[in-house]
C-alpha cells in the first residue's frame, strides 16, 4: 500500500512538473488588436508577428480594423473589446487624439493599452512601440530621393491621411531638413498631397501632380498603400519621375526592376507586431510598467523603454529599416 501511495505521489509530482514546465507567461490572457483599416497587407503582416508571439507566450487574440479607416469604426471595435473583457489592446491609430477617450476608458477598466506603428496620444496608452525614430525615417527618405534625382529638381510628398500622426511627424523632419541642410539647396519642394491610404485616390493625386508640374523629378511616398499606386501612375504616364518611400517589397518589385524606384524602405511589420505583443504581456503581468528604463526582451530584440517627450509618454524603438533595391528586393518579396 505504501509503495502504491509513493508511486501515486511520484506520478502527481511528475504531472505537476510537466504542467509547470509548459506554463507560459501569456497563458489565459486575451488581447484585442485594432489596426487602421481592414484588408491592408501591411497590417496583415503585423498580425503574423502577433500570432508568432501568441504561439510562444500562450495568449489568445482577435484582430480587426474599420473597413473605411474611420475613427468612429476604430472606436466601435475598441468598445467591443472592452465589453469582451480583453486584458490588453494593441492599437494603430489613424488619428492620435481621436481614440484617447475610449482608450482611457479601457485603462480605467484595468486594460493595458499599447499603440504600435501609429500612436495613440498620451495619456491614452501605457506604451508606444515604433519601428524607428521618426527623424531617422524622415531623413532616410529625403536622402534617398535626393540621391535618385542627383540633388536637384522638384520633389513632393504623397502621404496617407492628413491626420496620420506618424506620417506628419516624418514629413515635419523632412521639411525641417530641407530648410536647414545646404545639401538640398537645389531641391524645390512642392509640398504634400494626401491619398488617404486609398489606391485610387493616391493614383489620382499623383496624376494631378504630373499634370501640374511637367518638371517634377521625385516623389516621397511614406505609405505602403499609396506607393504602388504612385509608381503605377508614373509608369502609365511614361514620365521620368523617381519614387521612394515606405513600401512592401512585393508591391514594389516591378517598379524597382523598371527603374522607377532606386530603393524603398520598410521595417519588418511582422517584428513590430511581435515586439508589441511581448510588451503587452509584460505590462499585463506587471513585469514592466512602461517606465523609462524598463527592459523588453522579444526574440532577438533586447529593448529599453525610452522617454518620448516631456509629457511622461514612453516609447520602444526597434530602430531597424530594411532596404529594397535591385540587389535585395528578391530576398523580401515572399516575406513582405
Amino acid at each position: 500500500m505504501k509503495k502504491t501511495l509513493a508511486l501515486v505521489l511520484v506520478a502527481l509530482f511528475l504531472v505537476a512538473g510537466v504542467a509547470m514546465a509548459e506554463a507560459k507567461p501569456g497563458d489565459g490572457l486575451y488581447i484585442g488588436v485594432v489596426y487602421k483599416q481592414s484588408g491592408n497587407a501591411y497590417f496583415q503582416a503585423s498580425v503574423e508577428g502577433i500570432q508568432k508571439a501568441a504561439d510562444e507566450l500562450g495568449f489568445t487574440f482577435e484582430h480587426d480594423g474599420p473597413d473605411d479607416g474611420s475613427n468612429d469604426g476604430a472606436i466601435r471595435i475598441i468598445e467591443n473589446y472592452i465589453t469582451k473583457g480583453v486584458d490588453a489592446l494593441i492599437i494603430s491609430a489613424n488619428d492620435p487624439d481621436a481614440l484617447v477617450d475610449v482608450c482611457t476608458q479601457a485603462m480605467e477598466e484595468g486594460i493595458k493599452v499599447i499603440s504600435y506603428d501609429a500612436e495613440v496620444s498620451y495619456p491614452g496608452r501605457d506604451l508606444d512601440v515604433q519601428p524607428s525614430s521618426a527623424k531617422n525615417i524622415g531623413l532616410t527618405l529625403l536622402e534617398s530621393i535626393a540621391k535618385s534625382v542627383d540633388y536637384e529638381g522638384q520633389i513632393a510628398i504623397v502621404s496617407a491621411m492628413a491626420t496620420a500622426p506618424n506620417q506628419n511627424l516624418w514629413i515635419s523632419f523632412i521639411e525641417e531638413e530641407l530648410e536647414a541642410n545646404e545639401a538640398y539647396a537645389n531641391l524645390e519642394y512642392l509640398g504634400v498631397v494626401y491619398g488617404d491610404d486609398e489606391y485610387q485616390k493616391s493614383f489620382d493625386e499623383t496624376q494631378a501632380l504630373l499634370n501640374q508640374y511637367p518638371d517634377l523629378k521625385g516623389l516621397i511616398v511614406p505609405t505602403t498603400v499609396g506607393a504602388p499606386a504612385v509608381a503605377k501612375c508614373i509608369q502609365d504616364a511614361g514620365r521620368d519621375v523617381k519614387v521612394t518611400g515606405l513600401t512592401l517589397a512585393s508591391d514594389m518589385k516591378t517598379f524597382i526592376d523598371a527603374g522607377i524606384c532606386d530603393e524603398t524602405f520598410l521595417w519588418n511589420p511582422i517584428d513590430l507586431g511581435y515586439v508589441a505583443s511581448y510588451a503587452a504581456v509584460s505590462l499585463i503581468n506587471g513585469d514592466i510598467t512602461g517606465a523609462v528604463g524598463d527592459a523588453v526582451n522579444a526574440g532577438d530584440y533586447a529593448l529599453t523603454v525610452e522617454a518620448k517627450d516631456d509629457s511622461g509618454a514612453t516609447i520602444l524603438y526597434l530602430n531597424k529599416l530594411n532596404v529594397f533595391n535591385t540587389d535585395t528586393v528578391n530576398d523580401w518579396v515572399d516575406i513582405l
